[in-house]
């Protein structure tokens, strides 16, 4: 019987194809003909305290028949023995060779007699190092002599049993390893290839849904190679500790990463919450079964395995059952791929709980053809989550570039907008900076001089930033042409503005500060609504915070603004200002605040009027550290000083 592809690392198919030359037995002239399946010619009993000895089987036991040619015994407790009669013995020209094809046996003993009243023993199974068997090979196989008298076999395992009885010939055998050892090869070999393209996609993309997948894969393939012996045979020979563990120690942390994987791909975590849940609670039961296999408890393991295996699928059913009717796309893929994996599993559950008849093609070629598919259609299901997210990424990018090249020309319609030239007032030096926030921001201002010795100057903060700060912008200023009749009246002019946005700016709002100076009289005038202070220094160097009550502006119906009337003398310095201008940070968090504002007036006071906006820019920038055209907030000030 042909056996079928199983997983193989890469290099494990180096190893195995080398194998393939090298003779498992001596060739001799009798080894002609094939193989017979014998396993119906045996009958068995079960001694399930481990306690009759040797000479009393025969006696005690009462053997019955085996109907199947590969008989499933689940999970068994006790000693299995088995008989051969005599008269049921294959041509021994034939047919040397007794093959017992299974995988995983704790203990295989073959008792026959040679001199007609000893027994003579033959040991096999994961007790014995692979190279001190009989036959070394990755089943348990033995040499028979067919002698006259009954033969006795004592199996014991604690993982679930299924195996048939195979006879055959040394060029039989050599002939299917070589056939089977390259067919597992490539399919391991694929498997290698599988996890190494998809760690090098991994590490390029950060997406951990990939590390659980190859979480998955590897431990997968790892499970496969002590299902079918190789992990025994090529890489641990001599370890009876770890050819026991292999199944239920790989299999239950490719479970872990199996849910990981799942939960997260499908994003059940914000879809379905409690499945998201229930999988973490199955995960944590994937590692502490592998961790009761690991301390000896090997026939536990290997049911847990079964158990959560069963719980997975069925509730994945219903998962996708409902991804699928909500037509969500990532669980299509996965739906192709979970019902495959639903419907091994299920099987492999019922095969090892003996509640299906096992054969060989079942036990060989189930899981490598179905995980092969199964693997294959995950790698599709996240190529295509990497195609939708490049997609919406490109999405994304186009909107943003669409939205940057709308946001441009709202600043630059928005500077357009701004006063062309610097206000020609006698007696008064002005200087002006204003930088919007990177695209477009909402600090505008505007003035009104009606003749050489008047001005008011309205300067003014949008909440928020982007095209409806500059819209709402663009209707400040419109609102402040209508107040030109009240010039000399800051409470008037923004009380007026008030009115005109009210029920225009909804959710956003204005704050405003209005400054009137007449350089003739020497009277000055503030009003502020819901603006930063205002700072008068006189020339003897003393420094005035101006801070009159004022509501914001577009909020309510009628607000009421105070204002502020001081006389001013030549050399006073008058600045108002955005809160950008405060609101400077160092990369620790410390702001500049009002107290490096001060600080900066104060140790500036004698600088010429024309190197204050130079001055004060280099200190903002030096505060910190980082140029103003990298700023998250626009920043605009205007200073006055009579002369």
């Amino acid at each position: 019987m042909k056996k079928t592809a199983r997983t193989k690392i890469l290099f494990l198919a180096l190893l195995s194809s080398l194998s393939f030359t090298k003779p498992i037995l001596s060739e001799t002239p009798s080894d002609v003909g094939e193989r017979i399946i014998h396993t119906t010619k045996f009958t068995y009993w079960i001694d399930p305290t481990s306690s009759v000895p040797l000479e009393s089987v025969l006696k005690t036991g009462q053997f019955s028949k085996i109907t199947d040619d590969f008989i499933n015994f689940g999970f068994l407790e006790g000693t299995l023995w088995l008989k051969l009669d005599p008269k049921d013995f294959p041509d021994p020209i034939k047919y040397p060779l007794l093959l017992i094809q299974a995988h995983n046996i704790d203990s295989v003993e073959l008792f026959h007699k040679n001199d007609g009243n000893t027994y003579v023993v033959s040991k096999s199974g994961h007790i014995q190092p692979v190279f001190q068997r009989e036959i070394p090979h990755r089943n348990f196989a033995f040499r028979i002599g067919h002698e006259k008298e009954t033969i006795l076999i004592a199996i014991r395992s604690e993982i679930s049993l299924q195996f048939a009885f195979v006879f055959t010939n040394q060029r039989n055998l050599q002939r299917e390893d070589y056939i089977s050892q390259w067919i597992y090869g490539l399919f391991f070999g694929s498997l290698g290839i599988i996890i190494l393209y998809n760690l090098a996609i991994a590490f390029f993309v950060r997406d951990r849904n990939y590390f659980y997948y190859i979480g998955y894969v590897l431990f997968f393939g790892l499970g496969q190679l002590s299902l079918l012996g190789f992990w025994g045979y090529f890489f641990v020979p001599d370890s009876y500790f770890w050819k026991r563990i292999g199944i239920p120690v790989f299999f239950s942390i490719c479970l872990f990463f199996f849910v990981l994987f799942t939960s997260h791909f499908l994003k059940l975590k914000t879809r379905i919450p409690k499945v998201a849940r229930f999988y973490q609670v199955l995960g944590v039961f994937s590692l502490l079964n592998a961790v009761v296999a690991l301390f000896g408890g090997i026939s536990q393991s290997s049911i847990g395995v079964s158990l959560l295996s069963v719980l997975i699928c069925i509730s994945l059913l219903i998962v996708l059952v409902w991804g699928i009717w909500r037509r969500i796309r990532s669980f299509y893929y996965f739906a192709i791929a979970f019902v495959l994996l639903l419907l091994t599993c299920t099987v492999y559950g019922l095969l090892k709980f003996g509640i299906l008849p096992s054969n060989p093609f079942l036990e060989e070629m189930l899981f490598p053809i179905a995980s092969l598919a199964d693997i294959t259609l995950f790698a599709l299901a996240l190529a295509d989550r990497i195609q939708l997210l490049r997609q919406e990424k490109d999405m994304a990018l186009a909107q943003v570039t669409s939205l940057r090249r709308e946001r441009k020309i709202s600043r630059d319609i928005l500077m357009q907008s701004l006063p062309k030239t610097i206000p020609n007032v006698k007696n008064l030096q002005i200087q002006i900076f204003i930088l919007p926030m990177k695209d477009v921001g909402g600090d505008f201002y505007e003035y009104f001089s009606p003749n050489p010795y008047e001005i008011g100057i309205v300067l003014c903060d949008v909440s928020g930033h982007g095209i409806p700060a500059s819209l709402i912008s663009a209707m400040g200023k419109v609102a402040f042409t209508t107040q030109k009749d009240n010039i000399s009246s800051p409470k008037q002019v923004l009380e007026g503005m008030n009115r005109v946005l009210y029920g225009n700016c909804n959710p956003q709002y204005v704050t405003a500060s209005y400054v009137y100076l007449n350089t003739s009289t020497k009277v000055w005038r503030f009003g502020r609504a819901g603006h930063p202070s205002a700072y008068l220094q006189r020339a003897s160097g003393e420094i005035i915070k101006v801070h009159p009550k004022g509501k914001i502006i577009g909020v309510f119906p009628e607000i009421q603004i105070e204002e502020s009337s001081y006389l001013v003398e030549p050399k006073d310095r008058i600045l108002i200002l955005s809160d950008g201008v405060l609101e400077c940070f160092t990369p620790e968090g410390k702001m500049y605040g009002e107290a490096g504002l001060l600080e900066f007036l104060r140790t500036n006071r004698g600088l010429p009027n024309h190197l204050f906006k130079g001055k004060l820019i280099q200190d903002l920038e030096s505060f910190s550290k980082a140029e103003i055209k990298e700023w998250e907030d626009d920043l605009t000030f205007i200073f006055l000083e009579l002369v």
